[in-house]
């Protein structure tokens, strides 16, 4: 496509991304803003590129010539990191030669969709989750080691307290927490000496994994080793078995001991469902949840349809009007409305209409290549998605919720 473009004249389009409803998420946290303008910014053809493309036996000389200087010099219009936002609502836009902004199409849809859909994740895991905090534990299973960089990141801006990743507290400056394996346990003769060796080495930073072998067992060789050494733990954690009936008896052991303030983690296969019905249905005593693979990998929804798509040519209005997949045209802008405090509605407009009520969603970030903004600390925009998630309304956040958020369009 891109060498057609080039050789009719490359004209000037502009591209819309934005997510089509879906049963499971009532509402979307928008995360990859970033990543992906660091990206386009950045993006550049090497020798090593052009030489495979020529190897290729496909492409005119002359459009590797054009290849080998390629950079953008669009301008791109996008919602802030962070913001929550709804089905059909566009969230970035490049205004662009065509070629350059088809050329950016999958760079996009991978940065923003799947950070996007962890970023969601991890809000409905923390809303289900109450008084109680989130640390993430899901480096093993996300798809490839930078997968795990972004999920620690987007599970921290949504309003998990940690993450065990220690990479991801280098890199982002999150707070670290973790406690020990399974594999541990078992390379002693027994439980109760891991937990001497464990006390030895750490001894203000106890947290003890209690289910190896026998979970009870497990709180009393904790309980023994509080009394034997006159320690102070900090936590247990709880990783198998029927977390309902063993968090509260860990609870009723650990207070008659007189470790009250020894806090219980539950861990293995968590996720919003499970977390909501262990601590909202069921009260459960359990203080922190370590949540991995279900998060890591959004395994309720782990695609949803995040597109890119042509809506202006020229200045002349396109849309796709295929059964099922129409899209509105246009250069746009969302305009937030508040009641009480509470988000009320959403009106989508063209780019060029002005509200006197609204809050404009959109914002210009990047002009005939010149970057016009700088990206947020990751606690801002922790404390940006905070501040929005209470300001959304209680019918949107409930995980069964099918409702529809009001979204108007004046097009």
């Amino acid at each position: 496509m891109g060498q057609v473009y080039w050789k009719k004249g490359n004209k000037n389009g502009i591209f819309s991304l934005f997510f089509r409803p879906n049963m499971k998420r009532p509402y979307y946290v928008l995360s990859g803003i970033d990543d992906a303008i660091d990206k386009i910014i950045k993006f550049r053809f090497t020798n090593e590129d052009i030489l495979y493309l020529k190897s290729l036996s496909v492409f005119d000389n002359d459009f590797l010539e054009y290849l080998k200087s390629f950079q953008f010099t669009g301008s791109i219009r996008a919602m802030k990191e962070g913001t929550i936002f709804f089905p059909n609502e566009p969230v970035i836009e490049i205004n662009s030669s065509i070629l350059e902004g088809q050329l950016l199409e999958t760079l996009l849809i991978n940065e923003i969709h799947f950070q996007t859909s962890l970023a969601t994740k991890a809000s409905r895991i923390v809303n289900s989750s109450k008084s109680a905090d989130v640390i993430d534990f899901s480096a093993r299973r996300t798809y490839g080691t930078e997968a795990s960089l972004k999920a620690s990141r987007n599970s921290y801006i949504s309003g998990f307290i940690s993450t065990s990743n220690v990479e991801a507290g280098k890199i982002y400056d999150i707070p670290l927490a973790g406690t020990m394996g399974h594999s541990y346990i078992l390379s002693f003769k027994n439980e109760f000496d891991s937990y001497k060796e464990y006390l030895s080495e750490f001894p203000d930073n106890l947290v003890f994994l209690v289910d190896t072998y026998d979970t009870i067992q497990g709180i009393k060789n904790v309980i023994k080793l509080t009394k034997d050494y006159d320690c102070q733990v900090k936590a247990i954690r709880l990783d198998s078995g029927n977390m309902q009936l063993l968090s509260f008896k860990a609870r009723e052991m650990l207070d008659n001991a007189g470790l009250n303030e020894t806090k219980i983690i539950a861990s293995g296969s968590m996720d919003e469902y499970s977390i909501n019905k262990l601590k909202n249905k069921n009260n459960c005593p359990i203080d922190i949840f370590g949540v991995g693979s279900n998060y890591g990998v959004s395994a309720d929804l782990p695609v949803m349809e995040c597109v890119y798509k042509l809506v202006e040519m020229e200045g002349s209005p396109v849309s796709k009007r295929s059964l099922g997949k129409q899209y509105l045209p246009y250069s746009k802008q969302v305009y937030r409305y508040y009641e009480n405090n509470y988000l009320d509605h959403d009106i989508v407009t063209k780019q060029d209409h002005i509200s006197d009520k609204g809050i404009p969603l959109i914002d210009q970030i990047c002009d005939r290549g010149n970057l016009m903004y700088s990206k947020l600390p990751l606690n801002e925009i922790r404390n940006y998605v905070s501040k929005q998630f209470v300001s959304l309304p209680d019918e949107y956040k409930d995980l069964d919720s099918v409702e529809k958020f009001n979204v108007e369009v004046e097009i």
